[in-house]
């Protein structure tokens, strides 16, 4: 017996193939991936987009130093007792070198720094007195040399002793009368009769 034959076009016939049934958690596992992976990226690229637009730094505020005002304080008073200087005229301080003698300096005051000897004995300076108000004062000073066997010698400047004598009174006040000035280191020695009267 032949088979029937099979219409072009037709529905086929037996029964009808199931389409879909099979397994889905494939495609919703893949479609989960892509969610997450695209999920990421999102928030990979906000945070780059935050990363690269950082805001400016502030601006430091300029602070200005104003320096403090300096004030002059006056230094304290010194305290203690006064400098008496070389050369005095007060009475109190002891007797003096004879009396003035014009503008010769040296007489008329108390521990005189100065003796003005005139032309033939120049003049002593820096004098410093020991035994001032005894009867005999001694000092040390400079003066000019000369050696006595040759007097036309210009003569040098030299230490010299000075020897103020003769004490008593000149013109009512107390005074050394009498003074002169050698050279030891020269051999010389003191002599009264090379002494200058100073109170007339």
């Amino acid at each position: 017996m032949d088979p029937e034959p099979t219409l072009v076009g037709a529905p086929p016939t037996g029964p009808a193939p199931v389409v879909g049934t099979g397994p889905r958690w494939p495609l919703l596992a893949l479609a989960g991936l892509l969610l997450l992976a695209l999920g990421g990226a999102g928030g990979w690229l906000a945070r780059g987009a935050v990363g690269t637009t950082s805001a400016a730094p502030a601006p430091v505020p300029a602070v200005s130093v104003t320096a403090a005002p300096t004030s002059t304080v006056p230094p304290p008073p010194v305290v203690g007792a006064p400098i008496v200087p070389a050369t005095s005229t007060s009475a109190g301080d002891g007797p003096a070198l004879g009396r003035s003698q014009g503008t010769q300096r040296g007489y008329g005051a108390v521990r005189p720094a100065e003796i003005d000897g005139g032309p033939d004995r120049g003049l002593v300076t820096g004098i410093t007195w020991q035994n001032w108000g005894d009867d005999r004062a001694t000092g040390r000073g400079t003066a000019l040399y000369r050696p006595s066997d040759q007097p036309g010698a210009r003569g040098v400047q030299d230490r010299a002793t000075v020897v103020a004598f003769d004490l008593g009174d000149c013109d009512g006040e107390q005074a050394y009368r009498r003074v002169t000035w050698y050279f030891p280191q020269h051999g010389e020695s003191f002599r009264e009769s090379r002494a200058q009267k100073i109170c007339n």
